[in-house]
């Protein structure tokens, strides 16, 4: 892509604060720092101002809770990783279920405020376009799945699942998992299941997803360390336990 910023309009989300873990030394491994993000987001929105259409734009409250789902979860060690994560995500096809412009390029800006004792603050800006990035595509027993991104220290995926099917009950022993749905629809534990509410899962908690749609429906996966497809382990379908609360965060 030969990208020419000149050409497209900028949707903006500057100023967000995410207490997150990341970072190599070991007291950030262990407590929360916060990283600052900003990112602008290229795209082309004249469609969704002639239609008052959001999906010929982007829906800037849903990026927002998508960026600090992945925050949380992945636990990055560097700021490289991080930027290259979010990124691929950013600039990955919208998936069937959530209609939206694509997006071109993204500038992205992470800043760490406390990792310097707040004497200077150490920061990363890169500029990625599709042309940047690949997305893998592996197909399997329930649907699909997209590699948005793997790394040594966690994989982001999006499992597709078709219309009437699921994702079997399971649990991991070695893996942390987190997982989001993004479009309403879905069931976990065969109760509906809203767009934006993550879940944080523990070692050997059994988990089953059904789509009862006609849509395709997608959840946004984070495992570290990055997929281990023998931690995948079938288990028997019920009685299925309801999540408790602190196992739940809403992000949009």
């Amino acid at each position: 892509m030969n990208f020419s910023a000149e050409k497209f309009d900028i949707i903006s989300i500057h100023g967000m604060s995410v207490p997150c873990f990341i970072g190599i030394h070991r007291h950030e491994r262990h407590e929360r720092q916060t990283l600052l993000v900003d990112v602008d987001l290229y795209l082309k929105t004249a469609q969704a101002g002639d239609d008052a259409s959001l999906v010929r734009s982007v829906d800037y409250s849903r990026v927002y809770g998508e960026i600090r789902f992945l925050l949380e979860a992945c636990h990055f060690r560097l700021l490289e990783t991080a930027a290259q994560a979010l990124c691929a995500y950013l600039l990955a096809d919208p998936p069937a279920d959530r209609e939206q412009a694509r997006v071109e390029a993204v500038r992205l800006q992470l800043r760490k405020p406390s990792a310097l004792k707040s004497e200077a603050i150490p920061g990363l800006t890169v500029l990625r376009t599709r042309d940047d990035i690949r997305i893998g595509l592996e197909v399997n027993g329930f649907g699909k799945v997209d590699l948005v991104h793997e790394s040594t220290d966690c994989g982001v995926y999006r499992l597709r699942i078709p219309a009437g099917g699921h994702i079997p009950a399971h649990y991991h022993e070695q893996m942390a998992e987190a997982e989001m749905a993004l479009s309403d629809g879905l069931l976990l534990q065969g109760k509906p299941l809203a767009a934006g509410l993550a879940h944080f899962w523990p070692h050997s908690f059994v988990h089953r997803y059904d789509n009862p749609t006609d849509t395709e429906r997608t959840i946004l996966c984070v495992n570290r360390p990055a997929f281990i497809p023998s931690d995948e382990i079938p288990a028997p379908e019920a009685p299925l336990t309801e999540p408790p609360a602190h196992l739940k965060i809403r992000f949009f």
